[in-house]
C-alpha cells in the first residue's frame, strides 16, 4: 500500500505541475458550458411555447418538457468530451517513463508492476473525477434556474456512470501507453479503441438477434443511458468494472513481460 501511495503521489504531483492538464481542463468546461447554455436555452424556449399554446387552447393535455431532459443531453455530450480526453491524459503514463529512462528504474525497483499500475490508475483517475465535479456547477445553475423541478436522483446517478465509465475507459489509455514511448501513438491508439467501443452501438443494428444485442452490450454507451436515465443498474456497474479489470490486467501483462525481457 506505501509503494502504491508513493507512485500515486508522484502521478498526481506531475499532472497538477503541467500546463496541460490545466489547458485540457479549461477547455473540457469551457466546452460543457457551451453545450449546457445551448441546450438550457433550447429547453427554455420549447417550454416558453408550451406555455403560450396552453394559454391560447387552453388545458390540452400535453405534458411540459421534463428540465431533467437538461442534464440527460449535457451528461450525453460530457461523456463523449470524456472519451476524447482521456486518451490525453494516459497518453504519458507510461510512454513518457520509456523516453525519459526511468521505466528502467521502475523494472528493476522492489516496487511491483501491479503497485506502479494501481498508483498509475488511480492517480489519473482522482484527475478524471476533478474533471468532472467541475461539471456540477452547470448542475447547480439548473437546480436554481429550475426552482425545485428538477429530480436529483438522475443527476446523481448520472454522475455514478460517469464515475464508473471513467474506470473502465482510463485503463484503455494506460495499455495504449504502455508498449510505446510516443505520447501522440499512444494517443492516437487509444482514442482508436474508445472510439471503436463507442461506435459497436451503430454496429449492432446491421446485425441479427443475438448478435445485435451482444455487440451493443459491449459498446460504451449502452450502459451510460441508464444512469442517465437515474437507474443505477447492476449489470452495466459490472459491465465498467468489469472492462477496467480486462485492461488492467491486460497493461499489467505487457509491462510484466517488457520486465522480464529487461
Amino acid at each position: 500500500m506505501k509503494n502504491i501511495i508513493a507512485v500515486y503521489s508522484r502521478e498526481l504531483k506531475s499532472y497538477f505541475s503541467s500546463q496541460i492538464f490545466y489547458i485540457i481542463s479549461a477547455v473540457f468546461v469551457f466546452v460543457v458550458g457551451y453545450m449546457f447554455k445551448n441546450v438550457f436555452f433550447e429547453f427554455a424556449t420549447r417550454s416558453m411555447r408550451q406555455l403560450r399554446y396552453k394559454w391560447d387552447y387552453g388545458d390540452t393535455g400535453i405534458d411540459f418538457i421534463n428540465i431533467n431532459m437538461v442534464s440527460l443531453q449535457t451528461f450525453n455530450y460530457i461523456n463523449f468530451l470524456l472519451l476524447l480526453i482521456v486518451p490525453l491524459l494516459t497518453m504519458r503514463l507510461y510512454a513518457e517513463e520509456k523516453k525519459s529512462g526511468t521505466m528502467e528504474l521502475l523494472m528493476t525497483s522492489p516496487i511491483t508492476t501491479t503497485q506502479v499500475l494501481l498508483g498509475k490508475f488511480f492517480s489519473c483517475l482522482t484527475i478524471y473525477t476533478f474533471m468532472v465535479i467541475l461539471t456540477s456547477a452547470f448542475m447547480v445553475i439548473m437546480a436554481i434556474q429550475s426552482r425545485g423541478q428538477l429530480d436529483f436522483a438522475p443527476v446523481v446517478a448520472s454522475y455514478i456512470g460517469t464515475l464508473l465509465y471513467g474506470a473502465a475507459i482510463i485503463p484503455i489509455g494506460m495499455f495504449s501507453s504502455s508498449f510505446t514511448e510516443n505520447q501522440i501513438v499512444a494517443a492516437v491508439v487509444s482514442l482508436s479503441l474508445l472510439l471503436g467501443l463507442w461506435l459497436l452501438i451503430f454496429s449492432a443494428q446491421f446485425l441479427n438477434y443475438p448478435y445485435n444485442d451482444f455487440v451493443a452490450f459491449l459498446s460504451l454507451p449502452e450502459h451510460l443511458e441508464s444512469f442517465n436515465r437515474g437507474f443505477v443498474g447492476v449489470k452495466h456497474a459490472v459491465y465498467y468494472l468489469s472492462m477496467s479489470l480486462f485492461w488492467l490486467t491486460l497493461t499489467g501483462m505487457t509491462v510484466e513481460s517488457a520486465r522480464w525481457r529487461q
